[in-house]
Parts: structure tokens; sequence; C-alpha cells
């Protein structure tokens, strides 16, 4: 893992973390299932993580909601370009959507996390798209979590949004 920058340890290690969130349970795995999961040792995990499970688990949707409700690719990419690259992330972290639907809707910090990620992307949405209603912004951001669950190939992403914005 030396070799490896920050963004992708972190990436290894968080992805690990959901994984055993979904197989184990709410903070049923230890910082070795991690190490072992993510192939991250457990002191560089801990240089990163802490030592406590419940730290490394807010971490972990720190750095996933950052990533997947990123604003700054909201405000440098179009809606599909967004699109794509948020299904991309997805194969790549399959957990995370698990999760966002276990919690968003969960009174603690995790859910209250997701549902500030969304408001925020929601306005980002807003900003850069100004003759959009609230309605259609909403639409836009359901057919992305749409996509998502049906795990929409990305080329066809072109096709959805016609009625929003041109090609």
């Amino acid at each position: 893992m030396a070799t490896q920058s920050k963004e992708d340890i972190y990436f290894a290690v968080c992805n690990a973390i959901l994984k055993m969130e979904v197989a184990k349970g709410h903070l049923a795995w230890t910082l070795s299932d991690i190490s072992r999961e993510s192939g991250v040792t457990r002191s560089l995990i801990y240089y990163y993580f802490g030592k406590e499970k419940k730290t490394a688990l807010e971490e972990a949707y720190k750095f996933v909601i950052s990533n997947f409700w990123n604003m700054e690719r909201t405000k440098t990419m179009g809606i599909r370009e967004r699109l794509k690259q948020v299904l991309e992330d997805t194969k790549k972290m399959p957990f995370l959507f698990v999760l966002y639907y276990l919690e968003k809707n969960k009174e603690g910090e995790i859910g209250k996390m997701i549902r500030d990620a969304e408001s925020m992307l929601l306005q980002a949405l807003k900003k850069e798209f100004p003759k959009l209603s609230e309605t259609q912004i909403l639409e836009v951001y359901l057919k992305e979590l749409g996509a998502i669950t049906f795990q929409l190939p990305s080329e066809k992403v072109s096709d959805l949004f016609e009625d929003y914005i041109s090609r």
C-alpha cells in the first residue's frame, strides 16, 4: 500500500468499512476486519481514521458523501456527465447505495449528514440550472437515484434529461 495515494488508501478503507457495515451489521466489525478487507495495515488505518470504529465509520461516510454528492463536480459537469460519474463511483463502491437507503431517514449523525448533503446538492443543481423549477430539480435527483438502483449503463445516460437540457 506504500505506493498508493492517500485517496486510494481512503477509498480502500472506506469501501471495506461500508462492506463490513452491510455484511456484519452496524459496528459489528473490527478494525482488523477492515485491514484484511482493504489490504491497508491497521497502523495506517489508525493514522488516517483513528482507533475508534465509530470515528472510522463517520470518516468513511464523510469521504463517501463528499465523493457521491460532490458539489464541485456538479458545478463543473453537466447533469449527464455527473450522472455518469456517480454511476461509475457506485460500481466501485456498491455498498454505498445500500447504506444510503438504510441510513437516510434514521435519526443520528449519519442520517443527518446524508440529508444535509442531499440538500446542498439540490441547491447546487438549482444554481447551475436556474431555469428549472424545484420540482424539476427534484426530478433530476430522483432520476439519478433511479439510474443507480436500475444500474443504468453509462451509455444510456445520454437518453435522460431531454426535457431539461440540450445535448
